[in-house]
C-alpha cells in the first residue's frame, strides 16, 4: 500500500466523518459509506424483514459488522433471529466482537479455493452480500486491474446469494463500470450505482447496490 504522506494524515484528522467515527465508536469512518447506502436503498430489508444472514468481504477494521449489529440489536428483542449470522472476510486480521457469538471473523484471500470451500461454501445462502474491497495501491495500472478483479469475483458469490437477496460491491469508477452494470442489471429488479457523501470527493470509488436478488 502507497505510504501515507503527512498531508494525507492531516486531511485525515480534520475529516468530518472521522471525527464523527471517533466521537460515535465506530472502527473507521467507512462505516457511514454503509448506512448513507442503507438510508437509501434499504439493503438490510429482504422480504420486508432483517436479514438472517449477511457476508462482508473486505471487512477490516470491522466497521460495517458494526453497522451490522447495531442494527440488529436495535430490533426488539421478540423479532431477532436465534440462527442469525455475520460473517466477516478480509486479508487483515479482524479484531473480535466481544460478546457476539453470531460473528464470525476470518482472515483470509476470498481468491482461494480454501475460503470458498470452508468458509462461504459451507453456508450455502446469504440474504446479504457486502463489499468494501480495494486492492493494495500500486500506483499504476495494475491498481484499477485487480480492483476489476475483485469487483468480478464478488458477483460471482451471487450463486451463494438467496432469491430477493441484496448485494453492495464498491468499485472504481472506470469504463468497467457500465459493463458490469450491463452484465449484471438482469440478475436484480433493481441495480443502481452510488457514490456516498462519505466517500471522499477525490475518490473513484463509487457502490454498485442489487435489490432483489432473481
Amino acid at each position: 500500500m502507497a505510504k501515507k504522506g503527512k498531508n494525507w494524515i492531516k486531511a485525515q484528522l480534520s475529516d468530518p466523518f472521522y471525527k464523527k467515527a471517533k466521537r460515535e465508536g465506530f472502527r473507521s469512518r467507512a462505516a457511514y459509506k454503509l448506512i448513507q447506502v442503507d438510508s437509501k436503498y434499504n439493503i438490510f430489508k429482504v422480504k420486508g424483514k432483517f436479514p438472517k444472514k449477511i457476508l462482508d468481504l473486505g471487512a477490516a477494521p470491522g466497521a460495517w459488522i458494526e453497522v451490522i449489529l447495531r442494527k440488529y440489536l436495535d430490533i426488539s428483542i421478540s423479532k431477532r433471529y436465534r440462527n442469525f449470522k455475520v460473517i466477516g472476510i478480509d486479508l487483515t486480521t479482524i479484531h473480535p466482537f466481544e460478546n457476539a457469538p453470531f460473528i464470525e471473523t476470518h482472515r483470509s484471500d476470498i481468491f482461494s479455493e480454501k475460503c470458498e470451500k470452508e468458509i462461504i461454501q459451507p453456508e450455502k445462502r446469504f440474504d446479504v452480500i457486502l463489499s468494501d474491497l480495494a486492492p493494495k495501491t500500486s500506483g499504476d495500472f495494475r491498481d484499477l486491474a485487480n480492483q476489476e478483479a475483485m469487483v468480478e469475483k464478488v458477483f460471482e458469490f451471487t450463486k451463494y446469494l438467496k432469491k430477493h437477496g441484496n448485494i453492495v460491491v464498491k468499485m472504481f469508477q472506470s469504463e468497467f463500470t457500465n459493463e458490469i452494470m450491463k452484465k449484471w442489471k438482469p440478475y436484480f429488479k433493481l441495480l443502481k450505482r452510488m457514490k456516498p457523501l462519505a466517500s471522499r470527493e477525490s475518490s473513484r470509488e463509487l457502490y454498485i447496490i442489487g435489490l432483489n436478488f432473481i
